[in-house]
């Protein structure tokens, strides 16, 4: 009966792994006007658009987030956003892994930087998708707050649908 349930138990932790899932890693930070915030917790959803295609956000926090919380990312966080609780960035990707833009919410501001963003994809196969992500250098906007950020990040690509479920 324990080797049964040692059994079960080894192919229940290893399926996930034979079936090409990554694990989510992520090792960044976020910097604005010089304060770090470290970003630990990747999250990559992939939404069908009304064309077809598929556009993928790739969220980095310094906080856990809720598959529910996800699906409604930023609106149902704004709160804790705003009162310095959680600091976040999205970055946006069309599915072939086309470079849109990074949002950054943070109580300091919601700046969406398109210029200057240096994104190396590792890997997008549709499953997973890895890389860096970091500016070539600070951006300041026009109210004068600098942003900054640097991450590496690896994670398991998701469909929106099942964050609903």
């Amino acid at each position: 009966m324990v080797r049964s349930l040692f059994a079960s138990l080894t192919l229940t932790l290893a399926l996930p792994v034979a079936l090409g899932a990554a694990e989510a890693t992520c090792d960044g930070k976020l910097i604005v006007n010089g304060k770090t915030t470290k970003l630990s917790h990747v999250y990559a959803i992939s939404q069908p658009t009304g064309s077809g295609e598929t556009f993928i956000h790739v969220i980095f926090s310094d906080v856990p987030i809720s598959d529910k919380d996800l699906a409604l990312f930023p609106d149902v966080l704004l709160k804790e956003i705003n009162d310095g609780k959680v600091h976040a960035i999205r970055l946006g990707l069309e599915g072939n892994g086309t470079f849109d833009a990074t949002d950054i919410f943070d109580a300091a501001g919601w700046p969406t930087i398109k210029e200057g963003n240096k994104l190396e994809l590792e890997k997008s196969d549709g499953k997973n998708i890895a890389g860096h992500l970091h500016l070539g250098k600070p951006y300041t906007d026009p109210g004068g707050t600098k942003w900054d950020y640097d991450i590496k990040f690896s994670a398991p690509l998701r469909d929106e649908a099942e964050l609903n479920q």
